[in-house]
């Protein structure tokens, strides 16, 4: 059965709306002190389907203590990828936005990897992340997922796999740019990119 922690009773307000560009800014590889050449992978989505497809694709490279921070708008397709990388994982349970909770956790399935959903949203800042004792789930055995990542970017390990999610134009509603950035994982990000080539766009 999956577990939740519930949130703060003094939730803080409603986060505005995401400035991506600010965010995509950030994260490039002015973030990662050392790794000035860093390259982020750029990946198309066609649909809420393919999106899970490519968070599928992406679990089968993920390795115990990795951290996934999802930044993007309401909507943007963030539960939808991490749905995938459960699937992904064999994770057990239904994956669900966790908009009342601070973690679900899914018990590891096939993988032997658990995932832990967040959502930072309601969080007043990542001074509240810590004091919840969250940061502890990074040293457990399985994959930490991050909606709203971003929002509690000063405590992340310079490890985390982030990836903005972001919506193309109003003529393809559906269709979404997915971008990755990962310090180190130059090889992963190669092969994920491969394996998107073969199977994500046949969906």
């Amino acid at each position: 059965m999956n577990q939740k922690h519930d949130r703060l009773d003094h939730e803080a307000e409603e986060t505005d709306e995401l400035d991506i560009d600010s965010v995509a800014g950030i994260w490039h590889s002015t973030e990662y002190p050392g790794a000035p050449g860093l390259h982020p992978l750029h990946l198309v989505s066609e649909s809420p389907e393919q999106t899970s497809r490519l968070g599928l694709t992406l679990a089968a490279l993920l390795k115990p203590g990795d951290i996934v921070s999802l930044a993007g708008d309401l909507g943007a397709g963030k539960t939808a990828l991490t749905r995938g990388i459960a699937d992904g994982l064999g994770c057990q349970g239904a994956v669900s936005s966790p908009t009342f909770t601070l973690v679900m956790e899914h018990p590891a399935g096939d993988s032997g990897l658990a995932l832990y959903h967040f959502d930072a949203y309601r969080l007043a800042d990542s001074d509240a992340f810590l004091e919840l004792g969250l940061a502890e789930y990074f040293d457990r055995n399985g994959v930490c997922v991050i909606e709203w990542g971003s929002l509690i970017e000063d405590i992340l390990p310079l490890k985390t796999l982030k990836i903005l999610i972001r919506l193309t134009a109003p003529e393809t509603p559906q269709q979404r740019i997915l971008t990755f950035y990962w310090p180190d994982h130059a090889s992963e990000l190669s092969l994920l990119e491969r394996s998107w080539q073969d199977v994500g766009t046949g969906l």
